[in-house]
C-alpha cells in the first residue's frame, strides 16, 4: 500500500499534547462530530488529521489501510486523530498503547444506526457521498446492489455492527475515554463539543464552541431519504422495522448494548 498521498497530507508540525483519538460508528453522528472537531481544529490551529477521510477520497478501501502495520507509526504522532468509524485492527495491538491514550467515542442505539445505514448504503439510490477518486466504481457497486427490504438488510448487517461496538469496548480504556451517546448529544451539540476538547486538555473559547455547534445543529422538519441527515431524531427503528426484527436485534445487541447504556 502506498502511503505517500496520506503522508503528504499530515500536518507539518506536531502538537504539544500526546496523540488523542475521536472514534464513532457509521450512522451514529460520526459526520456531525467529525465536522465539528475539524472546524474547531482549523480555526484554532490545532494539529489534527482525519485519516479515514483521506483514505476514502483516495479510494483506498478500509480493508487495505486499516490492517497495514505502517498505520501504527502514522497514528502515533502528537496529533488529534479523528474520522474513525471503526477501530482499525492494528490499533488493538498492545504495542500501539491505545489504552494509555485519551479517546472520545460516540455511539448510537444500534437499531437506529442500522436503519440509518440502510438509507445510506443499502439502496441503489443511497445518500452516502462518493469519494473524490474512484467515485464511478463506488457508484457502480451501489447500482449493482440488490434492493433488499429494510428488515432483511438490518438483520444481515447486525453482526458486523456488533463487532465494531465490541472492538471499542474491549480496546479502549474507560478511564481515559469520553463516551457519549448520540441520543444524549443530538439536542445539545455545544455541550458535547466542549466536552471533547476539555477531555483532550485543549482550551477553546466558548463562543467558538457555540458557533460551530450551531452551524452543525441540523434537525430536518420532515424526513428526506435523499439527504445524509435523513431524519436525525432518535427512535426511528420503532417506525421502520417489524416487531420481530426489533426482537431479533435486541437479542443480538443486548450484551454490548448494556455496556453503552442501552437497555434492549
Amino acid at each position: 500500500m502506498d502511503h505517500q498521498a496520506v503522508l503528504a497530507a499530515l500536518p507539518d508540525r506536531e502538537a504539544e499534547f500526546p496523540p488523542c483519538y475521536a472514534f464513532s460508528v457509521h450512522k451514529s453522528g460520526s459526520t456531525m462530530m467529525n465536522k465539528m472537531i475539524g472546524t474547531i481544529c482549523k480555526v484554532r490551529d490545532i494539529p489534527s488529521i482525519a485519516l479515514p477521510n483521506l483514505f476514502f477520497d483516495e479510494a483506498i478501501p478500509p480493508r487495505k489501510w486499516s490492517q497495514d502495520p505502517g498505520l501504527k507509526e502514522i497514528c502515533s504522532r502528537n496529533l488529534l486523530y479523528f474520522g474513525f468509524r471503526f477501530l482499525p485492527p492494528v490499533f488493538a495491538d498492545p504495542d500501539f498503547r491505545l489504552k494509555e491514550r485519551r479517546c472520545v467515542l460516540l455511539v448510537r442505539d444500534p437499531r437506529d444506526a442500522l436503519v440509518s445505514q440502510y438509507f445510506s448504503f443499502g439502496k441503489k439510490d443511497g445518500s452516502h457521498r462518493l469519494p473524490t477518486k474512484g467515485g464511478e466504481e463506488m457508484l457502480a457497486r451501489r447500482q449493482a446492489l440488490e434492493d433488499l427490504p429494510i428488515d432483511e438488510y438490518v438483520l444481515g448487517e447486525a453482526s458486523r455492527l456488533h463487532e465494531k461496538l465490541a472492538d471499542y469496548r474491549d480496546a479502549l480504556n474507560p478511564g481515559l475515554t469520553l463516551m457519549r451517546r448520540y441520543e444524549d448529544v443530538f439536542f445539545d451539540k455545544a455541550t458535547f463539543l466542549g466536552e471533547i476538547f476539555a477531555h483532550f486538555g485543549l482550551e477553546v473559547p466558548q463562543r467558538a464552541i457555540e458557533r460551530v455547534a450551531a452551524n452543525n445543529d441540523v434537525r430536518p422538519e420532515k424526513e428526506d431519504p435523499t439527504q445524509h441527515i435523513r431524519k436525525g431524531t432518535p427512535g426511528d427503528h420503532a417506525e421502520k422495522l417489524a416487531p420481530e426484527t426489533i426482537a431479533s436485534l435486541n437479542d443480538t445487541f443486548r450484551d454490548v448494548g448494556a455496556f453503552y447504556g442501552y437497555t434492549l
